[in-house]
C-alpha cells in the first residue's frame, strides 16, 4: 500500500500523523510506504495534483496494487478502519471530529481515500486544474460516478477520524472551482494523469516516510 500526503508547510502535524499512523498500520499488518509530496514555491497549493504525482512517483520503487490519498491533518480513531484496498474506491474519513463526526454531504470523497491501482487508472486520476482550496473531491465523485463505480465507505463509528488543528494561514480557494465542476465528466479523459507536468527537485528517503519536493506551475497546463 502507498500512502500518499501532499504537503506543504505542515511540520507539526506531519510529526503527528507519523506518530500516529506508523502503529496503526503496523497493527493492520500492512506492507506499505508513505509518500510525502511537497509542493515547493509559492504558487497556489494544488492538493489533487500532489496526489497524482504521489500515485507516479510511489509507482517508481514499487509495483503497487493499492494507493491510500490522504491529508495531513487527520487522525484515524480505530483500527478497524481497514488502511487496504476493496473492490471500489472506499472513502475512509466519512466522521470527522470537524463535521460533529457527521458526513458533510453524500456526493464527498475529502479527507482520506483509497483506490486499487487500475481503478485510479480507470478515472484518470484527480483533476490537475483546481489551484487553491475546494472542488477537486467533488471533482473526483463526479470521476468515480461517471466509470460506474459503486463509492464503498465504512460505517460511521469505524470511519472516525480527529483533526489535527494547529493555526495556519488558509489557503485561498480556487475561484473558478463551481465553474470547473460543471463540466467534471467531459475534462476527465485529458486532465488528470494523462496530462501531468511536474519537475522534481528532490527526492528523499527518511527512516520514516519518502519526501518527494516537486515543482508545478499553472502556466504549465
Amino acid at each position: 500500500v502507498a500512502i500518499i500526503i501532499p504537503y506543504r508547510k505542515r511540520e507539526q502535524q506531519l510529526k503527528i500523523f507519523l506518530r500516529h499512523m506508523h502503529p496503526m498500520l503496523k497493527r493492520q499488518l500492512l506492507d506499505y510506504r508513505i509518500m510525502v509530496i511537497e509542493q515547493a514555491g509559492e504558487t497556489p497549493f494544488n492538493r489533487a495534483m500532489l496526489f497524482n504525482i504521489g500515485y507516479k512517483e510511489a509507482l517508481a520503487f514499487h509495483d503497487f496494487k493499492c494507493f491510500v490519498f490522504h491529508d495531513v491533518d487527520l487522525m484515524p480513531e480505530n483500527d478497524k478502519n481497514y488502511y487496504g484496498c476493496p473492490t471500489a474506491p472506499r472513502h475512509l474519513s466519512v466522521a470527522i471530529d470537524k463535521f460533529q463526526y457527521r458526513l458533510p454531504y453524500q456526493a464527498i470523497f475529502g479527507g482520506a481515500g483509497a483506490f486499487r491501482k487500475e481503478d485510479f487508472e480507470k478515472i484518470n486520476g484527480f483533476s490537475n486544474q483546481f489551484w487553491g482550496w475546494g472542488g477537486e473531491d467533488d471533482d473526483l465523485y463526479r470521476r468515480i460516478t461517471a466509470k460506474g463505480f459503486k463509492l464503498t465507505r465504512p460505517g460511521m463509528a469505524v470511519g472516525r477520524y480527529k483533526m489535527i488543528r494547529i493555526f495556519h494561514q488558509s489557503a485561498k480557494a480556487d475561484p473558478l472551482r463551481f465553474q470547473k465542476l460543471k463540466d467534471s465528466q467531459q475534462r476527465m479523459v485529458t486532465d488528470g494523469l494523462n496530462s501531468l507536468k511536474y519537475r522534481v527537485e528532490s527526492v528523499i528517503e527518511r527512516p520514516l516516510y519518502t519526501k518527494v519536493t516537486v515543482d508545478i506551475n499553472p502556466l504549465g497546463l
